[in-house]
Order: structure tokens, then sequence, then C-alpha cells
């Protein structure tokens, strides 16, 4: 045997047991790095350790990894850093020979069942900023919008789909409305509206009635004819409910007798 050149031990598994901190707070990595390695044995020398020039390029791609990786995620880990550690194989000398570097990484029961508590209160606080942000959205939109136009709050009321947040229980719809019409003047179709009921309660029926006449025509004009049909509908509605009312009045103030000779109209809802 020629120990001047030395001796090949055969092929062996080298570990080094370690402990990475992970991005929860008191919840560690247990991970064991291996190794796989020849190495020369010569006389009067002690065997070098494959460890010694593994662990600390392996500690610096771990530690980074692990801080940055939450508790529960082993296996994601290990396969984040399984790249980078197989590359370790160039540290090989003339009498070190690496051919495989790797880890395995679990925690054991008691710190899963910590990082699985912790994963819990992470997600309920993800959670609560999650809510945070909708109702900064809500108020947003309720500023910019709502107190913009009064109509839009509206809409936005009364959509089913829709959510008034820390409003709700506080202001019904039409409340919300009031409240609104208050802060702001009204868009240019509320004002008109407005405007028209105010003139109509100043007015006759007869009056009334050809003003909405007039309008319809104008809607025909136009060609709205849907709208102005339903115009139609509503006018002869309220021209036959202030018949009866007439009519009623007129029979109130005869005698007992003579109500059976009482006048009826002759006019009837247009077709």
């Amino acid at each position: 045997m020629n120990w001047g050149a030395g001796r090949w031990n055969n092929l062996q598994d080298y570990t080094h047991p370690d402990s990475y901190p992970s991005a929860d707070d008191d919840v560690t990595f247990t991970i064991t790095l291996t190794v796989r390695a020849r190495v020369r044995a010569r006389r009067g020398q002690l065997l070098p350790d494959p460890l010694d020039l593994v662990v600390p390029a392996a500690d610096r791609i771990i530690r980074p990894a692990a801080v940055g990786i939450s508790g529960l995620r082993c296996g994601y880990l290990q396969h984040r850093v399984a790249g980078e550690l197989a590359e370790l194989t160039s540290k090989s000398t003339k009498d070190v020979r690496i051919s495989d570097v790797y880890c395995r990484v679990k925690l054991d029961e008691e710190t899963a069942v910590r990082a699985r508590e912790i994963q819990r209160m992470r997600h309920e606080l993800e959670l609560d900023e999650l809510a945070r942000q909708q109702a900064r959205a809500r108020a947003r939109f309720v500023r910019d919008e709502c107190l913009a136009d009064p109509a839009t709050a509206r809409v936005y009321a009364l959509l089913e789909t829709s959510r008034l947040g820390e409003l709700a229980g506080v202001l019904s719809r039409e409340d919300l409305v009031t409240q609104l019409a208050q802060w702001h003047e009204p868009a240019m179709p509320v004002l008109i509206t407005q405007a028209l009921i105010d003139l109509l309660g100043q007015l006759t029926p007869k009056q009334s009635h050809g003003i909405v006449e007039g309008f319809i025509e104008v809607l025909r004009g136009y060609g709205a004819q849907e709208v102005a049909a339903r115009l139609e509908t509503v006018k002869d509605q309220t021209m036959w409910n202030n018949q009866r009312e007439v009519v009623s009045t007129d029979v109130a103030r005869q005698p007992a007798e003579g109500r059976d000779a009482a006048d009826t109209p002759d006019w009837t809802p247009s077709q």
C-alpha cells in the first residue's frame, strides 16, 4: 500500500443538524445538512472533515432563506435551497471528493402547533386589514360620489348588492338621501322636478292637466313614445279620480231624498 499518496475511503454521509429562525416569531426550523463525500487518509494526518468545507457556505444559503418563510412551509424551504446546496460540490479538494449536498427540514410537534397558531393569528390580522381597506374604499366612495350627487346616493342605497358598512343601522335609505340633499345642492333633474311640483300645487286640476298634455306632446315629438304613454295613463287616472271626488262632494251636499238623482260624470278614462 502506497501511504504516500494516501487511501480513499468509501463514500459516506456526513450530517450536521442545526436550527434556523423562520418568519414566525419563536418558531425555528430544524435542518439537517447532509454532505455525501469520500475522503483520502494520509499516514500521520487526521482525516479531513467535509463538513468543514460545506457548513459555512450552506449556512449563508439557508439562513436568509429560512427567515423569510413561514414555519409551516418546511417543504418549500427545502426546495428553495436545494439548487444552491447542490452547487457546493465545487468545494471538493484534493483530499475530499464531494458528490452531493442536500438538507432535510422539519418541525417538532410542539413547534408545529405553535406555528399553526401563529398562522391562524396572521390570517385573522390579514382579514382585519382587508376589512379596513374595504371600509376606507366605501368611505371614499361616499365622500367622492354620494356626497357629490344625492341621486348617486339613492342608487347606491337601493342596490341589493351594496353594503353600507358603518352606515348600516344608523341611517335608513330615505334618511341618507335626505341628509345628503341638505348638505349638497341636488342635481338638475331633481331641481326641475321640485319646481314642477311646486308649480302644479298652485294650479287647478284643469290647468295642471293642460301642462301635462303639453309635456306629453313634447315627449312624442322627441320620439319618447313609451314615456309619453305612461304619462298619458297617469293623467287619465288622475282626471278620473278628480271627477269622482267632485261627484262625491256634490252628492254629500244634496238632500237624502235627492241623492239617487245626482248627476254623474259623463267622462271616462281614455283607452
